[in-house]
């Protein structure tokens, strides 16, 4: 079986400006998951694909790596990150690859044990997706409704009942962006990794870190510099 790994990296973010390239410890953000990905020794092929010329200028850098110049209707704000992956699988170049892994470079402390560790669970299933259990129970979440109004984000939530301990809460867990992988024939037939049999890889939320805002790179450099992502 040949597995297929891409990482993908938009040069303009709004958020966090060049977040993809920005240095914890002199080491960019892309190139965690880069490094990961080739520890891993999981795939016949690499493929980072990006419309970012820094980034790009890493093949020197990373030569067992295919860097890909991102075409630039895929560039755009509202692109899908699965609409980037099937622009690729649906390739000549890749016609041949059985399984693919998307890897956001979001996620850096996702290191190479978990991305062995997702296929030894992808051995069973259809897709697996890494998570880690969230912070604070969406049970209890609300949304802001037209008229201001606060509504709850669930119908059933236990605030309703007036139970708000722990113990009446589901133990959800959610995407971390670490590592998604999938059946090439089945993700070109239902163009989501969100759908068909899933099995989770849970990972701890100190390497789920997802960098989206000033604060959580500030958050991922401190968990880095105290070591705290092993």
């Amino acid at each position: 079986m040949k597995n297929l790994g891409i990482i993908i990296a938009r040069k303009n973010s709004k958020r966090l400006k060049n977040k993809n390239i920005l240095e914890i410890s002199k080491i960019k953000l892309i190139e965690f998951t880069i490094k990961a990905a080739i520890k891993s020794k999981k795939f016949h092929q690499i493929v980072v694909s990006s419309d970012d010329e820094k980034i790009l200028n890493l093949k020197k850098k990373y030569k067992l790596v295919n860097f890909s110049n991102r075409p630039k209707f895929l560039t755009k704000e509202k692109v899908k990150a699965i609409e980037v992956v099937q622009n690729i699988i649906n390739s000549k170049n890749y016609e041949n690859f059985d399984n693919v892994a998307l890897m956001l470079p979001t996620c850096p402390f996702r290191n190479f044990k978990d991305i062995q560790n997702a296929f030894n669970i992808f051995k069973k299933t259809d897709t697996v997706i890494s998570a880690c259990k969230y912070n604070f129970p969406p049970e209890l979440a609300f949304v802001e409704k037209k008229d201001k109004y606060a509504g709850y984000f669930l119908k059933k939530s236990p605030y309703l009942d007036g139970n708000t301990s722990s113990q009446f809460f589901e133990k959800c867990l959610r995407p971390n962006g670490g590592i998604y992988i999938s059946n090439i024939k089945k993700l070109k037939k239902i163009k989501s990794f969100f759908k068909g049999k899933i099995k989770l890889y849970k990972m701890p939320i100190q390497r789920s870190i997802d960098i989206d805002n000033r604060i959580d790179f500030e958050l991922a450099k401190l968990i880095y510099n105290k070591k705290l992502f092993s």
